[in-house]
């Protein structure tokens, strides 16, 4: 990235429009509802059953996918 004096004709220039709108509380509650159902239907998939107090005494689902140290 130079100085403005030196702009590299290549660069364009990011309008208010090409911004991401800013996320909102109710974007938030919508994620956080998704995740909750894909992860309800990936437990039902997996035949884990009850409430999630008997869930919670669920071993572990090892997956073999670890994160480098």
């Amino acid at each position: 990235m130079g100085s403005p004096e030196k702009r590299d004709d290549r660069e364009e220039p990011v309008e208010a429009t090409d911004r991401p709108a800013p996320v909102t509380g109710e974007d938030l509650e919508n994620l956080v509802d998704d995740m909750e159902k894909r992860v309800e239907s990936e437990r039902e998939e997996e035949g884990v059953e009850g409430s999630v107090s008997d869930r919670e005494e669920q071993k572990p689902i090892v997956t073999g996918d670890e994160a480098p140290d």
